[in-house]
């Protein structure tokens, strides 16, 4: 089985806030290519279907990519954006509290923020479940840039990052960039094969 993993593309944020999880944050015209890239780039590797955070940047980006692929994107909670408080807020704001926002910030914990062991556990339960369907299938997942790499993170090293520094180091991947796309290929046990596309 193969997990693809996009991240949607750049959106319209004038404000220069982090939304997270609020509403209104559509794809820019680059957005919108970079989901066309995207797509142009999954063409050849039959994909079985998509699976796209609720978040609009996400559902988008799903759109798009679907149009082009002739599937319909199904939107799946597992794949949905950090829950924090400080949604809204601008990124230096954010690193002013802490360098390592969110997952240190006492306002974000205080809140009900997830923590990274969350994020983890629900991106992880939706790409177990894809592992029952088929062993030769591909799928499409489309999410934001923290739960990717949480999850990322933690199926290549066994470790999950709590900062920005701990995002950063790790050897077996990137922080995924608006826009990228990757390649998990569980074809043998253990960890599984990374790929950068984009």
């Amino acid at each position: 089985m193969k997990i693809y993993i996009a991240r949607h593309g750049e959106y319209q944020n004038p404000a220069g806030v982090v939304p997270y999880r609020l509403p209104g944050f559509s794809l820019t015209e680059l957005g919108r290519k970079q989901a066309v890239l995207q797509a142009e780039k999954l063409s050849s590797f039959k994909i079985r279907d998509i699976f796209v955070s609720p978040i609009e940047r996400t559902h988008e980006t799903g759109i798009i990519i679907g149009r082009i692929l002739k599937l319909h994107p199904n939107v799946k909670e597992e794949l949905i954006e950090t829950g924090t408080p400080l949604q809204g807020m601008k990124k230096e704001e954010i690193s002013l509290l802490s360098p390592n926002y969110p997952y240190d910030v006492q306002l974000h914990i205080d809140g009900g923020g997830e923590l990274p062991e969350g994020i983890f556990e629900r991106v992880n339960s939706l790409v177990e479940k894809l592992k029952l369907m088929s062993k030769s299938s591909s799928h499409l997942l489309v999410s934001h840039g923290d739960p990717i790499t949480i999850f990322l993170i933690k199926t290549l090293t066994g470790t999950i990052p709590h900062s920005v520094e701990e995002f950063e180091k790790s050897s077996r991947s990137r922080y995924i960039p608006m826009g990228g796309l990757i390649c998990l290929d569980y074809a043998q046990p253990g960890i599984p094969k990374y790929t950068e596309i984009i």
